[in-house]
């Protein structure tokens, strides 16, 4: 009889954000609806009746915990490092090495995982998509007689994590994937003007306004990376000032235009400001789109050279965010992003991608 014994998964990494959105898509709820409890001293371990994951800090930050950690849990299942788009191959190289020098443990045990469109075997080390960890993971918990067949995180036929020490090709191109990309939030946001970030050209009409410049719903199609994207931008369809007849006329047609293809909701709101009209936004979204909406949603806060002028990190902001923000960010599987809407460059639309195909993923629609 298969032992019943709890998949044990650490995750490493510099970026909290990605980090603790990864927990969320493996484990299937909110951070906060889960069982936490504390190890040493910056450890947080999450646990549902599957899995055992475990959140560690920056590597370089706190890192005796870490250490301590994999010290005692000599035989984790997964070790997974979290890199960004970006990332320096040498960088992650040395980070690897480092862990491995200071637990004991080859250098194979640790596998990074990979961005969006990044090519394992670009890289000197043992690394993995998304598709392969949960297909591990799947594998994992059926050998252990912890998971029906029909609770698989993936139905598709994925290659296997790469082995150690092995090149292995892998078996094609994931396959292009249409997706809806649904803007919502107040006036003034930035809605249109993320949406054009989106784009890589200006398509939506916008200015700054403390009303609706988007009078209608609007749609434009674009390809990022091989994946096709249609950009709905919407007009503020939360202010309680507005007619209820033209909310229900724009909520209409913004969910006609998403019938044909998965949809993720992409709630933009401006990082320095946090309104009382949004306090109970997720309240709005859930009676305008079902209860499931907030397993679609991603946020993307506008304004980051705001964080950049006063020298602070994305991280750092969730970290003193109002306590209503704080509550709504843990709703949304802590599925967050910024952009900088006057700056070029698709790094920051990537990230955006890459959130986007985690919610997708875990909805087993790709």
């Amino acid at each position: 009889m298969s032992s019943k014994r709890k998949i044990v998964v650490v995750i490493l990494g510099r970026d909290e954000v990605l980090k603790k959105a990864l927990i969320t898509n493996i484990l299937g709820k909110d951070l906060s609806k889960l069982n936490k409890r504390q190890a040493l001293k910056k450890i947080e371990i999450y646990v549902n009746d599957i899995y055992e994951v475990m959140f560690t800090p920056d590597l370089y930050a706190e890192f005796k915990d870490i250490q301590d950690l994999l010290c005692i849990n000599r035989y984790p299942d997964m070790c997974l490092l979290v890199v960004e788009h970006g990332f320096s191959p040498d960088d992650v190289r040395k980070q690897i090495e480092h862990l491995s020098n200071k637990t004991e443990k080859p250098t194979e045990e640790f596998m990074v995982l990979l961005p969006l469109n990044c090519k394992r075997t670009d890289y000197p080390f043992r690394s993995c998509t998304m598709e392969q960890v949960f297909c591990e993971l799947d594998r994992l918990a059926e050998g252990r007689n912890l998971m029906p067949a029909k609770t698989k995180m993936t139905d598709k036929p994925v290659p296997p994590l790469p082995a150690p020490r092995t090149e292995i090709a892998m078996a094609g191109k994931r396959t292009s994937i249409k997706v809806n990309l649904v803007l919502l939030g107040m006036s003034g946001t930035g809605k249109s003007a993320s949406g054009n970030t989106i784009l890589g050209k200006p398509v939506f009409s916008s200015r700054p306004s403390s009303k609706s410049v988007t009078k209608d719903c609007e749609i434009a199609e674009t390809e990022i990376n091989g994946k096709h994207v249609r950009v709905i931008d919407t007009p503020d369809m939360f202010d309680d000032g507005i007619e209820e007849s033209v909310k229900n006329k724009h909520l209409k047609r913004c969910k006609e235009l998403c019938e044909l293809h998965p949809c993720v909701f992409v709630l933009v709101m401006h990082i320095s400001r946090f309104t009382d009209g949004e306090r109970n936004i997720l309240k709005k979204l859930e009676k305008a789109f079902g209860r499931n909406v907030k397993e679609q949603s991603v946020i993307l806060f506008t304004k980051g050279d705001d964080l950049h002028r006063a020298g602070k990190t994305l991280t750092d902001v969730l970290h003193s965010c109002q306590p209503d923000l704080k509550e709504m960010i843990q709703q949304l599987g802590n599925r967050c992003v910024f952009f900088e809407n006057n700056r070029s460059g698709s790094a920051q639309v990537e990230k955006l991608l890459d959130t986007v195909i985690m919610v997708l993923e875990k909805q087993q629609k790709l």
